[in-house]
């Protein structure tokens, strides 16, 4: 009777546990939250143009990505930003920029799928669409534990001009960044990083191809792994760490890639969070 009796309060304490996350379209995109605490939430339309994701946070509360810090107000947390397009712009405020065009936002129990039109232009000639995207992000549920997924699809297609995409050059020491983005707060300074690559600091992920990264809490177990399904030859891991914590799997990081009048490519890629 007293298994029984402790199997119904476990049982019940899960049910209350699941009824406290709630996953909700908003009037900007879409979120989750547990209790009173926000788990993740997806911005459409922002001060920059570019939707973003913060908070990102752990399964035990913690929040690991930083929106807007002090050093570089242009970092909002969880977001994708090309550097330069045909020479222009489009990471630091310049004349680049990227403009939300529609958005929805379809909500399955505690799962999202936020699908996200852009355009890129050049606010010299606003009236010449460079570039367009259709970004689809998809939010799993959580699990028992508490874990999570973000996946991301980068559809761009080419306006009526050929593109080149590019980066700072590597022989500057910041060199190399652009893409997808985590920007990441002081509360993942202990973080172990491991990489496919072999790689365990931020010179030697860089060095060779990767298709994870790992940056985990060794005493809790949870973290983030970074993971790219599809991208380019020129990818890798671009990492920032000593107080300016950010990880980049660069789609340019090795050169530029070119991108013909009116063709398109894709770029894909997974977060799971906890686990």
């Amino acid at each position: 009777m007293r298994c029984i009796f402790l199997s119904l309060l476990l049982a019940i304490s899960s049910v209350v546990c699941a009824a406290d996350y709630q996953c909700v379209k908003t009037d900007n995109g879409a979120k989750l939250v547990n209790g009173a605490a926000v788990v993740w939430e997806l911005v459409v339309k922002t001060p920059e143009g570019k939707p973003y994701i913060h908070p990102v946070a752990l399964p035990d509360g913690r929040v690991i990505s930083e929106l807007r810090p002090r050093d570089h107000r242009w970092h909002t947390g969880l977001w994708f930003s090309w550097k330069f397009i045909n020479g222009v712009n489009y990471w630091e405020p310049s004349n680049g920029k990227t403009e939300v065009e529609s958005w929805d936002a379809v909500i399955d129990g505690l799962s999202a799928t936020v699908t996200i039109k852009l355009r890129y232009f050049d606010d010299r000639n606003p009236d010449v669409i460079l570039l367009t995207e259709d970004r689809t992000v998809v939010f799993s549920a959580p699990d028992e534990k508490g874990s999570y997924s973000i996946s991301f699809k980068h559809h761009f297609t080419a306006g009526g001009e050929d593109l080149v995409f590019d980066r700072t050059p590597l022989n500057i020491p910041w060199g190399g960044y652009a893409g997808l983005s985590l920007r990441m707060n002081q509360s993942v300074k202990d973080f172990k990083l491991t990489c496919e690559n072999g790689g365990n600091t931020k010179h030697t992920v860089r060095a060779k191809p990767a298709s994870w990264l790992d940056f985990r809490d060794e005493k809790t177990g949870q973290g983030v792994r970074f993971i790219v399904i599809k991208s380019t030859e020129q990818t890798r891991f671009y990492l920032l760490d000593g107080g300016h914590y950010c990880i980049i799997p660069s789609p340019v990081h090795e050169g530029p890639i070119t991108c013909k009048a009116g063709e398109s490519f894709d770029l894909e890629y997974l977060l799971k969070i906890g686990y």
